[in-house]
């Protein structure tokens, strides 16, 4: 038995129905929503185990908790479709709230915002340049940049944690307006802005075309050095933002910031549904996968499991992701 799908000709001007079989079908449905509906059976299960994971203040607490690796994902997730990728960002976001601590501990926020978005933008031009103009593997070249920077931040510092006194350095990471946090809002705006972005506008199409077929994009006349480019350094921009944010919340930075925010930026971007290999994903999925590794983490704390396990089961999350996205692939393609 199969099911018909309407699927317009380009030759014929009325739409003629193509055979799909049922586990094509299903195929689909999994590639297109799978990771949401496990997300929402996750957050049931959290919250039939624990009622307070759903209550506003332990939603609130995770936005802020979240908010630094979700909006290094946004830029990730571009840096990934555009057939990129970024080992750099961890050693990035410690320079960059080491930066922002430094300016802030003189200046006002504003100023160090300013100034941990520019040092994170910079190290994604150094990206962009290696990566773009000079056809540098970007797994090679990101390794490269990562360890300098680590280096000169710690250099830096010499190894001593910078502490802000200013009251004011910490209103964005730590601030709430009635009870939402202001870096909860600002992921949020974020995620939107950028999914706009991707999705609706010139620039989100050429990401995608560039992702999908670069040496078709570059016969078509598109810029694709820019173009590449162009997302290592909204990465590093972002990256910069993120570094700020924890910066503020703590008051204070060090050259080791968290090591393993990396791996959770990847976890996130991937688990949610934009694999390697570009030409494919969004950012409403990558908030689904922030959304899935954030309730897994909070998770364990609420239902009082080890927390060992969760690096166990963030490798699990990453290598199914990757194995079952090709497996769909195939069934999908299949004739």
């Amino acid at each position: 038995m199969t099911i018909l799908n309407l699927e317009r000709n380009n030759d014929l001007a009325d739409p003629v129905p193509v055979e799909r079989n049922p586990g094509q079908t299903i195929a689909r449905f999994l590639e297109q929503y799978g990771v949401g509906v496990i997300a929402v059976i996750l957050v049931a299960i959290v919250a039939v185990g624990n009622p307070a994971f759903l209550s506003f203040i332990n939603i609130a607490n995770m936005l802020s908790q979240w908010a630094p690796a979700g909006l290094m994902a946004i830029g990730m997730t571009y840096v990934i479709i555009a057939g990129g990728f970024d080992l750099s960002i961890a050693a990035v976001f410690s320079f960059s709230a080491v930066v922002a601590a430094a300016v802030g501990q003189q200046q006002s926020f504003v100023l160090a915002l300013a100034a941990a978005v520019v040092a994170g933008a910079f190290v994604g031009v150094v990206n962009a340049g290696l990566i773009a103009r000079f056809n540098i593997n970007p797994f090679i070249t990101t390794v490269g940049t990562g360890f300098i920077v680590t280096g000169i931040t710690f250099v830096f510092t010499k190894n001593a944690a910078f502490i802000v006194d200013n009251v004011d350095f910490g209103i964005i990471g730590a601030g709430r307006w009635h009870g939402v946090p202001y870096s909860g809002m600002l992921l949020i705006l974020l995620l939107v802005v950028a999914g706009l972005l991707l999705s609706r506008t010139i620039y989100g199409h050429v990401v995608y075309a560039v992702g999908g077929n670069i040496e078709a994009s570059r016969f078509s006349g598109l810029r694709v050095p820019l173009i590449v480019g162009s997302t290592y350094v909204l990465l590093g921009a972002l990256t910069g933002i993120a570094g700020f944010i924890s910066a503020s919340q703590l008051t204070s930075a060090q050259a080791n910031m968290d090591p393993n925010i990396l791996f959770d930026v990847l976890t996130i971007v991937i688990v949610g549904g934009t694999p390697l290999g570009g030409g494919v994903g969004s950012i409403g999925r990558t908030a689904i996968g922030l959304l899935l590794i954030a309730t897994i983490t909070n998770g364990f704390v609420l239902l009082d499991i080890n927390p060992f396990y969760q690096n166990i089961i963030k490798g699990v999350l990453i290598v199914g992701a990757l194995v079952l996205d090709s497996i769909l692939k195939r069934v999908t393609r299949a004739v």
